[in-house]
């Protein structure tokens, strides 16, 4: 996104780039409009891998049913715990480093990173293993518990890959890896459907579709980044003390959905744990859309904190403007459309999961725009208010599904973590507005509202889902277009046209 230029005045200069260094791109004037693109690239493609994994989640949840697929789910929610602990902020450290540092350091950095990254997964996937015998967990769950890591362990060579991919903006690139792993993973729940497979198989699933990933990776970053990894001391102390505090801060903020389904295991029924897992498997599907934008404009905010404090209060705003619409959008769908998505995911056993996911909807415009702070507190070190903030999020989140669930079953931990979701938000506006990291400007609000509101009217209609949510659809974004809300630099730069001065 592009907006007033030129550096400030005791802003530390980054190192330019060569002519043929890869990461050019980051300070072309045509970075904003490739982010722009590049984000409705990786969001079409994301879009076609949901409605993969929205016919294999309906074939698995089918053949395993309620009480199979909420051991299914709980399984996978502590390997996702164990991602959340190995990535720890790294990945977004290491991204804003890599878009600011010259080609030998972030080499060096890049590597060290991987193998940061895999010690941590090998230790976390043992910790995972080890909670779950002590849980009681069946033997089927804690073997499968070491096979969801082992694809862990490999997907996370292909991550720290797509950190150089996305920060030098190749994003075709990694929109086809995007989609190749989704058609990778559904193959493999075809099959075992197919074959009447049974729990653990396809707890192992995720092997071979990120072998096929990373294999498809490695020439796309050779020559951009070191494949192999490298175990050295300083850099590794340096790199954790780049990391501190946020690393703890990413931690707690990636696993705080995920403690909810542990939570609710704990103190909820294995129905409760599935009408649970049915809702939450379409959630954390709509949830991957904000990280996927805000990630794909994460190297700009980066570069442009370290060179141009304007042009990076500029991107956010406009990045907060683009999580509302978007956001707004999601929630209607996902409010009109849950009848529709929890029967073709799950079917007519998991009806309560509904309004599970109806309220999980509303979480979504929140993550939206927490997603979007959060990346932009990365981007200026604000790594203890991040640090708070998700504690408190992780404290709200347990504390609610504690009190919530044994009253009010998988609703009230959908609650819990609508009301977590929400608390993260309101905590990082404050801190971006205190900081002034962005100057928020309401002109768009009051008109989002208005499209919003006209959209929702049509709960009133007697129409099925699937129409809801087209009409909705039709109704918010036609009501943005006449109120012009869409903002003047996406519509340029999917129309391929030299972008309007920030004024």
């Amino acid at each position: 996104m592009t907006g007033p230029g030129g550096p400030l005045s005791g802003v530390d200069e980054a190192p330019r780039f060569t002519s043929d260094d890869p990461l050019r791109a980051l300070d072309s004037p045509t970075a904003g409009a490739r982010v722009i693109r590049g984000g409705v690239l990786r969001l079409g493609t994301y879009v076609a891998g949901i409605a993969l994994g929205i016919g294999s989640a309906a074939l698995m949840t089918r053949h395993l049913g309620v009480e199979d697929f909420g051991r299914y789910v709980i399984v996978t929610s502590l390997i996702a715990i164990v991602a959340g602990l190995g990535e720890a902020g790294v990945p977004n450290i290491a991204a804003r480093e890599f878009a600011t540092r010259d080609r030998e350091d972030r080499d060096r950095l890049i590597a060290n990173v991987l193998g940061i990254r895999l010690a941590i997964a090998v230790l976390g996937v043992a910790a995972a293993t080890g909670f779950a015998v002590l849980a009681g967990y069946d033997e089927t769950m804690v073997v499968g518990t070491v096979l969801a890591g082992i694809g862990l362990l490999i997907a996370t060579v292909h991550q720290t890959y797509a950190i150089a991919i996305g920060v030098s903006l190749r994003f075709r690139s990694l929109a086809a890896l995007d989609l190749l792993r989704q058609l990778a993973f559904v193959a493999v729940v075809v099959a075992l459907v197919l074959v009447g497979a049974g729990l653990l198989p396809f707890l192992a699933a995720a092997i071979p579709a990120s072998v096929v990933v990373l294999a498809l990776s490695v020439p796309l970053v050779r020559g951009l980044a070191p494949l192999l990894p490298r175990f050295e001391r300083s850099q590794w102390l340096g790199i954790l003390r780049l990391v501190g505090i946020y690393a703890a801060a990413a931690a707690v903020g990636t696993i705080y959905v995920s403690a909810v389904i542990v939570t609710t295991s704990l103190v909820g029924t294995a129905d409760e744990s599935g009408y649970l897992g049915a809702a939450f498997r379409v959630f954390t599907v709509l949830v991957g859309v904000p990280l996927l934008l805000v990630s794909t404009a994460f190297p700009v905010l980066a570069r442009a904190a370290h060179t141009d404090p304007e042009r990076l209060q500029y991107a956010v705003q406009r990045l907060v403007d683009i999580a509302l619409i978007v956001g707004i959008w999601m929630a209607l769908g996902t409010v009109f459309g849950a009848e529709l998505a929890v029967a073709v995911v799950a079917g007519p056993d998991f009806e309560p999961s509904i309004r599970v996911l109806q309220i999980l909807g509303f979480a979504l415009v929140a993550n939206f725009l927490a997603v979007t702070g959060g990346l932009a507190l990365v981007s200026v070190h604000r790594h203890v208010a991040l640090l708070v903030a998700n504690f408190v999020a992780l404290l709200v989140a347990i504390a609610l599904t504690l009190a919530l669930v044994p009253p009010y079953g998988a609703e009230g931990a959908a609650t819990a973590t609508l009301v977590a979701e929400g608390t993260l938000a309101v905590l990082y506006g404050i801190v971006l507005l205190g900081r002034r990291v962005v100057r928020y400007d309401l002109d768009l609000l009051p008109r989002i509202v208005v499209a919003a509101a006209l959209a929702s009217a049509l709960a009133f209609a007697p129409f099925g889902s699937l129409v809801l949510v087209v009409a909705a659809t039709v109704v918010y974004w036609g009501a943005l277009f006449a109120l012009r809300v869409i903002p003047a630099e996406v519509i340029d730069a999917l129309l391929r046209r030299e972008p309007r001065s920030a004024a």
